[in-house]
């Protein structure tokens, strides 16, 4: 699969994959959007005020808070169709051991030949799948390798707890940074002041975590 990437990648309004980690249970939410920073934005807003679908995920947030979740993008770029980026969640999706992953799909988002989950239509394809990434063997999904490109996500989705809470994005004014030093780079500002702002609530509110 040939993804065409443009230059400017940290576009808000991208097409892509994105992820929700529970750093404390290592459990991850996999999805898609044509807009993946307005999406994890709306996933976060829908946690923050308790009314989020999927039940599990919002229990979690209840439980842990805001500090132990990482919401950040997987894969975006204009060449992601919807296609594409149904076929990319599906793979990372059976992938995943079953109680590491929030997603259900259970008359949520995908039904009937388009769950991945649907009365184990998929079990072939899923152990499949699993073999990609553990053996490097060639794929069922468009009968390509696929093995270097999971495993980069994967990879991402597997990071240790330092790694995700290293690159916490941030939003200054309404401009989405992927971390506190691509947000320093660009706006010249240093990176604790940033910090120290966006946990400071009351006087910067044009600073907050992404």
């Amino acid at each position: 699969m040939t993804l065409n990437y443009k230059e400017n990648l940290f576009d808000f309004e991208k097409s892509g994959i994105y992820l929700i980690s529970c750093i404390k249970k290592q459990k991850h939410y996999i999805g898609e959007s044509n807009n993946i920073g307005a999406r994890l934005c709306a996933h976060k807003n829908k946690l923050k005020r308790n009314i989020h679908e999927n039940k599990e995920l919002q229990s979690d947030f209840n439980e842990y808070g805001e500090e132990f979740f990482l919401f950040q993008k997987l894969l975006f770029g204009n060449g992601l169709d919807k296609e594409k980026r149904l076929k990319l969640e599906t793979i990372i999706l059976l992938t995943l051991e079953p109680n590491k992953r929030y997603n259900v799909y259970i008359n949520w988002k995908h039904k009937d030949q388009t769950n991945p989950f649907f009365n184990k239509k998929h079990s072939i394809e899923a152990r499949k799948a699993q073999s990609v990434c553990k053996k490097g063997k060639i794929s069922a999904f468009k009968g390509k390798t696929q093995n270097n490109e999971i495993k980069k996500m994967l990879s991402k989705i597997n990071s240790n707890k330092t790694s995700l809470e290293r690159r916490k994005p941030v939003i200054i004014g309404s401009i989405y940074y992927e971390s506190i030093s691509e947000a320093s780079q660009k706006t010249g500002l240093n990176r604790r002041l940033i910090r120290e702002r966006c946990h400071d609530k009351t006087r910067f509110k044009n600073f907050q975590w992404g």
